[in-house]
């Protein structure tokens, strides 16, 4: 969602004149309050601004607008104090303060100067956590990670850092700004241009799979990028995800999936299990057994899928050999995903306008 700043701006400059004007007189209410001879605006900064991720959980919650916020934040001031009610541990708490309508109206003013300060941190999306780390690939394995950082010579995740990321998680963006991480070197491998992209994805990812169906989707989609009016945006077609991420024995692998962060819809595809998936060996001399080894075979491939949709929310699409047959049908299916933009979501933007106006 793009948001104009010279609107932010000027109502990140309303609000602050606002608290300005209220400030002393709001400050000194507080004071005889909590029986204080001196109450300054950096304490009252700690008390109330310093409880964003006490009262609400800001790094994991993707929040539509002002009000949504602010509701659940008073909802984790009103449930902070009711479990302190029982230490009696209460005097002075926010949600006593909150019960005087000059001083809720002075933190709701304040509370929203740092809503829309932190607009595209508090509203952007927030990822299933198991997504923060993708795996993919097999002999070879590359990681996808969300704010990557080096640590006791293990990849982790900065968490301090996840909401900042100035871009679109899992597209060419994310690649061209973190690199590709093996896991087994201190430094990422860095990607900074489509041609760079090009090379490594026809010449390794691409070579991973022995399915002339998986090449072919491979050029499409290096095709479909160069095609692209803007290719940061993209998401980025990871092939062989892993379900257990670097764990040698990994169970199960998609063919592709796209994680797309405009819609949060994700989407796996596996192609033509029937061939490469689900062969019987030996078929002559299992005559006898080839209807229950395919149903052995079968019930491990609807566990795949259920199991990526239970963990990560990730629906399978199957395309089998008589679907290839049309390779261009089956690719238009793959562009569908990648190419779908959500409508820009009109809460915010309601408010926003709404506050330019006051």
């Amino acid at each position: 969602m793009k948001i104009d700043q010279n609107i932010l701006d000027e109502i990140e400059n309303d609000l602050t004149l606002e608290i300005v004007e209220k400030k002393d007189y709001v400050l000194e209410k507080i004071r005889l309050i909590l029986n204080r001879e001196r109450y300054s605006f950096q304490m009252f900064n700690g008390k109330v601004g310093g409880k964003n991720n006490i009262y609400v959980d800001s790094v994991m919650t993707q929040f539509s607008d002002f009000n949504d916020f602010y509701s659940q934040w008073l909802r984790g001031v009103i449930n902070d104090y009711e479990k302190r009610i029982r230490y009696g541990k209460i005097e002075g708490h926010n949600a006593q303060l909150l019960q005087d309508p000059i001083l809720e109206d002075f933190i709701r003013i304040f509370l929203e100067r740092n809503f829309y300060r932190n607009l595209k941190e508090r509203t952007r999306l927030k990822p299933n956590v198991e997504l923060w780390k993708v795996w993919f690939g097999y002999n070879v394995i590359f990681g996808l990670l969300i704010a990557p950082k080096r640590e006791e010579e293990i990849w982790v995740i900065d968490k301090s850092e996840i909401r900042r990321s100035d871009y679109e998680y899992w597209t060419i963006g994310h690649i061209f700004k973190e690199g590709l991480i093996d896991s087994s070197l201190s430094k990422p491998f860095y990607i900074s241009n489509l041609e760079q992209f090009e090379s490594i994805y026809l010449s390794i990812f691409k070579q991973l799979s022995n399915s002339i169906y998986e090449k072919q989707i491979c050029e499409k989609y290096i095709q479909y990028l160069k095609q692209s009016e803007n290719l940061e945006s993209e998401p980025f077609l990871i092939p062989e995800v892993r379900y257990l991420g670097l764990e040698k024995k990994h169970i199960y692998r998609l063919d592709f999936t796209i994680l797309n962060p405009h819609t949060q819809e994700y989407i796996g595809f596996e192609i033509s299990p029937a061939s490469s998936h689900m062969s019987v060996k030996g078929f002559k001399e299992k005559q006898k057994l080839v209807n229950e080894e395919l149903s052995k075979k079968w019930h491990k491939e609807m566990q795949k899928r259920n199991e990526y949709f239970k963990s990560y929310d990730i629906t399978t699409i199957t395309f089998t050999e008589h679907d290839f047959k049309d390779i261009d049908s089956c690719w238009s299916i793959f562009e569908k995903y990648l190419s779908s933009r959500s409508e820009d979501k009109t809460s915010v933007q309601n408010e926003l306008k709404r506050i330019s106006k006051i």
